[in-house]
């Protein structure tokens, strides 16, 4: 059913003069919009200037690779070779950072997730042009998650695209969380037989380090097994989700870190020297995070026991 849909996505673009596709990739959503504008950038982001209107018959589709082997680049070659073949002029091209990072890609209209998947830190966009009596513009977006390929394509024309072949719906995966998520009450027997868990009750400001007041009952917990245990040492360590680069995320992990461990400090007298803070960043998910649901559940702080002694 999906390569039916995938041919039937390739003749429609035929219509146009345009056949549009990927070695070993399928069409998991196609959208269209009639006569509405969308913004198609043509030059990085700028706080000064705002990327250009553009009016038309819109046509969004989201492609996917079984892999993240390729590099965005090679995603976005065979159809970059298309276009270039059909006439169509490059305008503009850039990666993650030179693009504007956060910026740039938020001003992209596009399918979001769990369809099209976007690393901040690791996407492509290019555009191009069809000049002549009948315009045609293509905007491409590639990217990739630590398993698949993602390529993003927005097509927008005078002429009406051809209804699509319906694309089964894929059931949203279910986060499969580890054996250390950290039931009430369990922190101790967690630390004891598995040597780590999840203080899974925290809450912390949305993208910032600010620890909300509590009480959380894991912390009681820690404090209480520190108490009993004065020559374990311990390191705490935050994850985040994969939104965004690993930079930003390692230091944002490594900040709400260290705000537990000044909360167990400054709240619970737990001895200082019990205690270490550390960031993973993204480097180890407990879920899929190309859902909510994932990404929620892998933005975390854990406790790992490093010694007894």
């Amino acid at each position: 059913m999906i390569r039916l849909a995938f041919l039937l996505f390739c003749l429609a673009g035929a219509a146009h003069g345009l056949e549009l596709s990927v070695p070993n990739a399928t069409p998991v959503k196609i959208e269209s919009q009639s006569a509405a504008s969308l913004r198609l950038p043509d030059a990085p982001w700028s706080p000064e200037t705002q990327a250009p209107v553009v009016d038309g018959e819109i046509r969004r589709t989201v492609l996917r690779t079984p892999s993240n082997t390729l590099t965005t680049l090679q995603l976005l070659a065979p159809l970059s070779e298309i276009l270039t073949s059909q006439g169509y002029v490059k305008v503009f091209t850039c990666a993650d950072a030179i693009c504007g990072g956060f910026d740039f890609r938020f001003q992209l209209d596009l399918i979001g997730e769990p369809h099209m998947h976007v690393d901040l830190g690791n996407y492509r966009y290019a555009l191009f042009s069809q000049p002549g009596g009948n315009p045609h513009t293509v905007a491409l977006v590639a990217s990739s998650s630590n398993t698949q390929g993602f390529i993003h394509i927005t097509e927008v024309s005078d002429v009406a695209f051809p209804a699509p072949a319906p694309i089964p719906e894929e059931p949203e995966p279910t986060p499969k969380v580890t054996p250390t998520s950290t039931a009430a009450g369990d922190l101790a027997t967690h630390l004891d037989t598995l040597g780590r868990a999840v203080l899974d009750d925290l809450e912390f400001g949305t993208g910032s380090a600010d620890l909300g007041n509590g009480p959380y009952l894991s912390l009681i917990d820690l404090s209480d097994w520190l108490g009993a245990n004065p020559t374990a040492r311990v390191v705490l360590v935050g994850h985040t989700d994969a939104v965004g680069s690993l930079e930003a995320n390692t230091n944002l992990s490594r900040r709400r870190a260290a705000a537990v461990a000044d909360r167990l400090i400054n709240s619970f007298e737990v001895d200082s020297g019990q205690l270490q803070a550390a960031g993973a960043g993204y480097l180890a998910p407990r879920a899929t995070n190309l859902t909510p649901e994932g990404r929620a559940a892998n933005r975390r702080v854990e406790v790992v026991l490093l010694s007894l002694e």
